[in-house]
């Protein structure tokens, strides 16, 4: 039941209209075979537990993340590695951001944009979190990437304390452009990817 709930707050936070990304790609409209641009947004949050005699516990030993090279998001202008984060006005989940913050229980702990082109797993970089001082002990990684579908993979662990080890390791098919939701007993991730329009 407690469940039930969780998915239907997350869902009134979620049913929001988020406007169109405005950005445009010159690389992608002067080189008409360069891969579709997208804009990836993500919030990451804690949530309350399910409940008594929930399934999920913490693991005693720490999952130690997959050995991925991963890079923080960058500003646009910056010339070093890692994709360029969007500007705060760009990013069209701000609205259920901010529910999910007003709603007892949970905490919005990084929410972030950026624009990255549509390849390939192996080619797609991986984005590391930044640290987290609302959050102590939570490191992850996050790629979105597109094969024959988008697809989104999310590699978070999280040390609440020497005996209590969280892991959220989860990969799925992206279909449209409406806001995914990443379950746990302990965190949320809500990943909305949106193709560029270049006209």
């Amino acid at each position: 039941m407690k469940r039930s709930l969780r998915a239907l707050a997350l869902a009134t936070a979620l049913a929001v209209p988020s406007p169109v990304v405005l950005s445009q790609s010159s690389a992608s409209a002067e080189d008409p075979e360069a891969p579709p641009r997208y804009a990836v947004e993500v919030i990451v949050f804690s949530q309350p537990p399910v409940g008594e005699g929930r399934v999920e516990e913490p693991a005693s030993e720490p999952t130690p993340l997959p050995s991925q090279l991963a890079w923080p998001l960058r500003d646009a202008d910056a010339d070093r590695l890692g994709y360029p984060r969007l500007p705060a006005a760009q990013e069209g989940l701000g609205a259920a951001a901010r529910r999910i913050a007003e709603t007892p229980g949970y905490q919005v702990h990084w929410h972030a944009g950026w624009d990255q082109p549509g390849v390939g797993e192996a080619a797609a970089q991986w984005v590391a979190l930044p640290s987290m001082a609302s959050m102590p002990g939570l490191d992850g990684i996050i790629q979105v990437y597109r094969e024959r579908y988008l697809h989104a993979r999310v590699e978070l662990r999280q040390t609440t304390d020497s005996e209590s080890h969280w892991t959220l390791s989860q990969s799925r098919r992206l279909r449209g452009d409406s806001p995914h939701y990443f379950d746990h007993p302990r965190l949320g991730v809500i990943v909305r990817v949106e193709r560029i329009d270049t006209d």
